[in-house]
């Protein structure tokens, strides 16, 4: 099984100023295009008309300039008739094992937060469901248990309340 990583690409922007020093904007741009292209579709076919294509430049011949370029850049080469670059296929690889990694920690986490596995942890979760549905609740509630156990505080409330307006007549008379 072949994972993919298409949602993001690293761009460590030391390493490609470098290499695109002595470029164009339009090179620089295409080659960012054919970059991203090879990230998430993998090898391109060696043909002047698919490069244009993804590259948007407008000329066979600025296309073949560019290609030449990459490969002396050691970004591309080609291989039976594709395009292909170990220097991307290096960082998708160290990618994917970030993002192993990345997610075994997470699942090692939750396992040690939670004490249990996923597959425990979806099965719990279906029994509580089914509990819900089958026992309808007939008790009261926790709220209204508490408000029961509860003093009330309405009669002191409506008490002090008849005296601040007993006060505030007194107060309005003198």
């Amino acid at each position: 099984m072949h994972k993919n990583i298409s949602i993001w690409m690293p761009l460590y922007i030391g390493d490609l100023q470098a290499k695109f020093a002595r470029m164009t904007a339009e090179q620089i741009g295409a080659a960012l295009l054919l970059m991203m292209d090879f990230w998430k579709n993998g090898a391109i076919p060696h043909d002047l008309a698919t490069v244009c294509s993804i590259t948007k430049l407008s000329q066979h011949t600025k296309a073949k300039t560019l290609l030449n370029t990459l490969i002396a850049l050691e970004l591309f080469e080609v291989e039976s008739e594709q395009i292909h670059s170990s220097f991307l296929t290096s960082l998708k690889s160290q990618a994917l094992q970030n993002q192993q990694m990345k997610s075994d920690k997470a699942k090692n986490a939750a396992q040690a937060r939670w004490g249990k596995s996923a597959s425990n942890a979806q099965a719990s979760t279906k029994q509580r469901k089914v509990n819900a549905q089958a026992a309808p609740e007939k008790s009261p509630g926790n709220t209204q248990v508490m408000l029961e156990s509860c003093p009330s505080s309405s009669s002191s409330s409506s008490s002090s309340s008849s005296n601040f307006e007993e006060k505030n007549e007194d107060f309005l008379e003198n």
